[in-house]
């Protein structure tokens, strides 16, 4: 029974040291916001597959 209470006690004391740490300096984030600009890429048109399956049209094969 002694061992479970210690064990209890030392997560007690974990969680607690884990939300001090967390609440006074958190980890700051190392991804930044990038502006990738549009390429705009012409789609073949006209050149229709006829084994390609297009939802759009409602096609199936």
């Amino acid at each position: 029974m002694r061992a479970l209470a210690l064990l209890a006690i030392a997560f007690v004391l974990a969680t607690g040291a884990f939300w001090a740490t967390m609440l006074t300096a958190p980890p700051k984030s190392v991804a930044k916001g990038q502006i990738i600009p549009a390429v705009h890429i012409p789609l073949a048109t006209g050149s229709k597959d006829p084994d390609r399956y297009d939802a759009d049209e409602g096609d199936v094969f």
